[in-house]
């Protein structure tokens, strides 16, 4: 303290005028308001030719989300203000991203693989810290999810849905004679805490408390995240913003430059629907089948039933259509039509531009990019013994997330093999990730558990002995990856996962693959294998996700790659 105080004394005040301007400059997509493959395109040409330097760690991209969920032909018999609750989207705007792809110059520095978004998850859950809860992830619709509220369906007839679900809002009073995980640890408080963001309903009629301090037609020109119903259609208007340094780490990476062209491509989650079927009473639900072009739904529905969230037709069964697109939905429109992105632009001042370019003429950018594996249906008491690639140099972690099989997730019995093993009829299998009622892909298989688990780089283990306990992995992994300081300073801790968090429902699979004795050996392509048992009840599909590094010159002045 004595130090600080006689440093902050000695040092001098002086202005500096770095630079003469800071702007953000928007442009839109290229694709004219054609969404149907769910693709976005942004070409950066006029960012290129603005003559203004081109911070991409502040820049940002925003995509206007219609969610429709219509409610039958009939509908409600009167609007009631719980609808504004029968519908949100899963943790965290990036979960609307399945690709991309990244051109500088027309060179390609990006790799376009599928289930980005769970690098992107992992990265944010074991990185942020709780101030960035509060000033930071509201921003991108980000809560964790609690970990202790999932339940189990079976396919028919339940009022929180089909299969894996996590989709409970609803408070319920503690009781002990409920045993673990009943009465108030079923309440998902994360998905609660995200419906604040895009469940507001400015209607005059029905929030009297509200009615005096806004209207729809002010939360619709402000583009504020707001929610819409009438007796037959809920649909919620929603702006993602999505920051370009969570999308990849390129964009965090990539110095101040002027005059670089570049071409962005986003693979979306956005063009998908649902088609479930509700019970006579409106009070369960009987079938669901979803539409998605690369595997994952990215929004969820409420509980069936009055005091639940989603209040559907009494007088007769019923079909629900959940529709999601970018723009617009079932012929309803957002205030923003196409997406955009919003362009850092710095104008420095001559001296300074002049020391920059001569301090950094060419800037070498060290950069992670990924590969994604997956394995299928590991049943229970099953190993897996995997090469994931035969040959890949600098990798840098291998990341693991396991889900509830695909294949027997809406089963009657949750530990079946699979559907065709006769424990039921007429059954169509209806993956985690697509399912409108798990907080999949934003979560793990609930309660996952391995033994005997190691990873092999060109047949040398990386662990001395396998890892067989929870608490293991966790505080000699996980904790750590991707925290300030590696977890190890505990004033300046950082990341969301706390261990129960993480055996309970965030059973990431985590491992450092750094550490090399020089420059030549992590130049050498090396295999990765993967080993496991799968010691739990239930079968469990993996996606793997190998990071590694990859580097480019850049020009600072002109933008362009060095060869």
């Amino acid at each position: 303290m004595d130090e600080t105080t006689f440093q902050t004394s000695v040092l001098p005040q002086e202005t500096v005028f770095d630079f003469e301007s800071r702007q953000f400059a928007w442009l839109p997509d290229s694709n004219n308001g054609a969404y149907s493959n769910g693709q976005i395109i942004f070409d950066c040409a006029s960012l290129a030719n603005s003559g203004k330097f081109i911070d991409w760690s502040q820049s940002l991209i925003s995509i206007p989300i219609c969610l429709n969920v219509n409610l039958g032909a009939t509908g409600l018999g009167a609007v009631d203000k719980e609808q504004a609750f029968t519908a949100s989207l899963k943790n965290g705007y990036h979960q609307l991203i399945n690709s991309m792809s990244v051109e500088i110059t027309n060179n390609s520095v990006v790799n376009l693989t599928s289930f980005s978004n769970l690098d992107i998850n992992y990265k944010l859950l074991t990185s942020c810290s709780r101030e960035d809860e509060l000033n930071f992830l509201p921003s991108i619709n980000f809560s964790k999810d609690s970990a202790e509220s999932f339940n189990y369906s079976a396919s028919a007839l339940n009022a929180s849905g089909i299969g894996e679900c996590n989709n409970q809002i609803k408070a319920e009073t503690f009781s002990p004679t409920s045993g673990w995980g009943e009465s108030s640890f079923n309440q998902n408080l994360g998905r609660l805490e995200r419906m604040k963001n895009t469940s507001f309903d400015p209607s005059t009629t029905l929030n009297t408390a509200v009615k005096n301090y806004t209207s729809e037609s002010a939360t619709k020109v402000t583009a504020k995240n707001y929610v819409a119903y009438t007796t037959t259609n809920v649909t919620y208007y929603i702006l993602a913003t999505i920051p370009c340094k969570i999308l990849h780490d390129i964009f965090r990476k990539i110095p101040l430059t002027k005059g670089m062209y570049a071409r962005i491509i986003l693979n979306t989650n956005c063009s998908c629907s649902a088609t479930i079927g509700t019970g006579a009473l409106g009070v369960t639900y009987t079938s669901c089948t979803s539409s998605t072009q690369n595997g994952v739904l990215p929004f969820m529905l409420s509980p069936a039933g009055v005091g639940n969230g989603a209040l559907y037709k009494t007088d007769a069964t019923s079909v629900i259509t959940a529709t999601m697109g970018i723009g617009s939905a079932s012929g309803l429109s957002h205030v923003i039509q196409q997406a955009r992105v919003y362009a850092c632009l710095y104008s420095m001042s001559p001296i300074y531009e002049e020391k920059y370019f001569q301090m950094v003429p060419t800037k070498k950018i060290l950069y992670n990019d990924i590969l994604q594996f997956s394995t299928s249906a590991v049943q229970s008491g099953g190993s897996v013994n995997q090469i994931l690639t035969n040959s890949i140099s600098r990798p840098r972690y291998l990341l693991g997330i396991p889900f509830l099989a695909g294949s027997i997730n809406g089963s009657a019995d949750i530990r079946a093999t699979s559907f065709l093993n006769g424990t039921i009829t007429g059954a169509t299998a209806l993956s985690t990730l697509a399912s409108p009622f798990s907080t999949a892909p934003a979560t793990c298989l609930p309660l996952h558990a391995i033994s005997n688990y190691n990873v092999l780089v060109s047949g040398s283990a990386i662990y001395q002995s396998n890892y067989q306990y929870k608490f293991e992995h966790f505080l000699q992994e996980v904790r750590g990856s991707n925290a300030i300081n590696g977890g190890v300073s505990l004033a300046m801790s950082s990341g969301l996962l706390s261990e129960t968090d993480w055996s309970n429902s965030y059973g990431f699979i985590y491992t450092d693959l750094s550490r090399k004795s020089g420059q030549a050996q992590d130049d050498v392509g090396r295999s990765i294998q993967v080993q496991l048992t799968n010691v739990g009840p239930t079968a469990v599909d993996y996606i793997w996700i190998i990071g590694y590094e990859r580097e480019i010159n850049l020009s600072c002045s002109v933008g362009s790659l060095v060869i």
